[in-house]
């Protein structure tokens, strides 16, 4: 299962994700997430994954997605920094 919650300001929004970003639930994430791009516009984007506790190959390509789209990940994790570390690797 994965949480997912918005919060919007006048110059931010913030997706704060809870649980496990695989399969049908990174599907979901990016169905939401691509609904809700005209609404994040010239505002910052800002993904919490701090809570995060699995990630499978479709999360990663949610996240890749989601960081081409600007998006800046907060994680102090060890598990979580290395799955962002990856993803880094990939995008080179």
């Amino acid at each position: 299962m994965l949480r997912t919650m918005i919060t919007d300001t006048p110059s931010e929004q913030k997706w704060t994700l809870q649980g496990r970003l695989c399969g049908e639930w990174a599907a979901d994430l990016k169905e939401q997430w691509e609904a809700m791009r005209s609404t994040r516009e010239s505002r910052r984007c800002s993904v919490d994954l701090e809570d995060v506790n699995c990630v499978d190959s479709q999360g990663e390509s949610v996240l890749l997605q989601m960081a081409s789209e600007g998006a800046v990940f907060l994680a102090s994790r060890a598990y979580m920094k290395h799955v962002l570390e990856s993803l880094k690797e990939h995008q080179q």
